[in-house]
């Protein structure tokens, strides 16, 4: 799919009772100055035919084919009356297009929110005066945080100051002339521990200065706390069992209870604590949690990164 090109979804025709049309019917009774009028719109890519009436048909009627863009084929067939010029013709065939034209984009639109509130990144629009015009249900619950009590984040390169201040304020950093980028791609760390790549995008209708919307994308990639063991276990070699061991072990469970928790025998679990010391060079529990907790503080205040 090209860059310029809309979302493609195949056309179709208007369901039989669709209030638009129906309104395009009485109109067009109006214009033709007639007692029924009857639309037949074809579906190019898939044959499908739908025809639509308004008014008792009677046995006399005059046909005129309507001209509504690529995609579509349509005609109006209508009662006893003086066939209509040239210029009410084109203004049937253009309320008609731009029916089915509006139509598409609803569908269009219908596919892009179903997909955005699917996620469970948070996604949020700004206009161009700074104010939300769309956020799907993970960004508003976000927005509901900051409400209740004052969410907190930082960056690299920022205070820690309220989430949305500070998104205000990375929005206008790609948005300004002498913003010196286009985008911004970086790690928010919220005052809650969660850690979130955010992505602040400029949106264009076309090559304006001017974005229409700014898009703001969040995503959940862990907490500090699982920063620093993820960090713990990278620095000791640890395998993913002994990583589950560690968890464990600072929870305080017993070797029986770690053995319950992972399924496993308890002289596996020995095993693996054996491993644990030879690798962390420590000779007990108490040395190994001492050598976590020591790893933990270390890490506080480092930026994590993506």
């Amino acid at each position: 799919m090209g860059a310029d090109q809309l979302i493609l979804l195949k056309p179709q025709c208007p369901a039989a009772d669709d209030p638009e049309i129906l309104e395009f019917l009485h109109l067009a009774c109006a214009v033709c100055s007639t007692q029924w009028v009857e639309l037949v719109i074809a579906d190019e890519a898939s044959n499908a035919v739908q025809s639509y009436l308004c008014g008792p048909k009677d046995n006399v009627e005059t046909s005129v084919q309507l001209d509504v863009g690529d995609g579509f084929a349509a005609s109006i067939r209508f009662g006893a009356a003086a066939t209509p010029g040239p210029e009410a013709i084109e203004s049937l065939s253009l309320t008609l297009k731009r029916i089915l034209e509006h139509m598409h984009l609803r569908a269009q639109a219908a596919a892009l929110r179903g997909a955005l509130d699917g996620t469970t990144s948070s996604i949020l629009l700004f206009d161009q005066s700074g104010d939300i015009v769309f956020a799907n249900p993970p960004a508003d619950r976000l927005l509901s945080l900051q409400t209740e009590d004052e969410l907190l984040a930082e960056c690299e390169g920022e205070l820690r100051q309220p989430l949305f201040t500070l998104l205000a304020s990375l929005i206008d950093q790609v948005t300004s002339s002498s913003g010196g980028s286009s985008n911004y791609s970086g790690v928010l760390n919220l005052a809650d521990g969660r850690i979130m790549k955010c992505e602040v995008t400029p949106i264009y209708q076309t090559r304006e200065e001017v974005p229409i919307v700014t898009a703001v994308f969040l995503q959940p990639v862990g907490t500090e706390s699982e920063a620093r063991y993820d960090a713990f276990s990278s620095r000791y070699g640890l395998s993913p069992r002994e990583n589950e061991v560690v968890h464990l072990l600072v929870q305080g469970l017993t070797t029986t209870a770690m053995a319950d928790q992972l399924s496993i025998s308890p002289h596996t679990v020995r095993d693996h604590l054996k491993h644990l010391y030879r690798k962390t060079q420590t000779r007990s529990r108490s040395e190994l949690l001492g050598l976590i907790s020591r790893s933990r503080r270390s890490t506080d205040g480092v930026k994590s990164s993506v």
